[in-house]
C-alpha cells in the first residue's frame, strides 16, 4: 500500500512541478519543445511502476549455482577446443597451400582430418590434397614434400578434368 501511496504523490509531484514550469517558461518557440518533453516525462511518471517492476533478490540454492556455472564453464571448454581445432587446421592448410605452391603446384582442395586425444590434446592425423591429373607423375615428389614439412600422413587424390 505504500508503494502505491509513493507512486501517486511522485504523480501529483510530476504534474505539479511541469505546470509551474509550463507557467514560468515565456512564451516561444521552445514552449511547444517544452510540452512534448514534459508529457513524456509525466508518462514516464505514469508507467514507471510497470517499467520498474521490483526486482527479487531471492537467492538460487547453492546447488543451482554450481550447476549452472559448471555448464557454463563446459561451454567454455567446448569453445575453446572448437577454435583451437580451427586455428590448427587453418595453419595446417596453410603450410600445405605455402609447399605445394614452392613446388609449383595447383591444388584443387586441402582436407584436414584431426581428432582429439584422451588428454584432451588435438591431433592433425593425415591431410588430403585434391591435385589435377596432370600431377600425378610427380605424385612421390609431392607426397614426401608435404609429409616431411607437415609430420603427418599425406593423401594425394587426383581429380580427371
Amino acid at each position: 500500500m505504500d508503494g502505491i501511496r509513493q507512486w501517486a504523490f511522485g504523480l501529483c509531484a510530476a504534474a505539479t512541478a511541469c505546470g509551474v514550469a509550463q507557467m514560468v517558461l515565456p512564451k516561444s518557440n521552445l514552449q511547444k519543445m517544452f510540452r512534448m518533453t514534459a508529457s513524456i516525462f509525466f508518462l514516464c511518471c505514469l508507467l514507471s511502476p510497470v517499467a520498474l517492476a521490483p526486482i527479487s533478490l531471492d537467492s538460487a540454492p547453492r546447488e543451482d549455482l554450481q550447476r549452472q556455472t559448471e555448464q557454463r564453464a563446459q561451454q567454455l571448454r567446448s569453445a575453446v577446443e572448437e577454435q583451437s581445432g580451427r586455428i590448427a587446421t587453418e595453419h595446417v592448410r596453410l603450410t600445405a597451400a605455402e609447399i605445394l605452391e614452392t613446388l609449383g603446384v595447383e591444388y584443387e582442395k586441402i582436407y584436414i582430418t584431426i581428432h582429439e586425444d584422451d588428454t584432451d590434446s588435438i591431433s592433425i592425423s593425415e591431410c588430403e590434397v585434391e591435385l589435377d591429373s596432370r600431377y600425378l607423375p610427380r605424385h612421390q615428389e609431392i607426397r614426401a614434400a608435404l609429409q616431411q614439412s607437415l609430420g603427418v600422413d599425406v593423401l594425394l587424390a587426383y581429380k580427371k578434368e
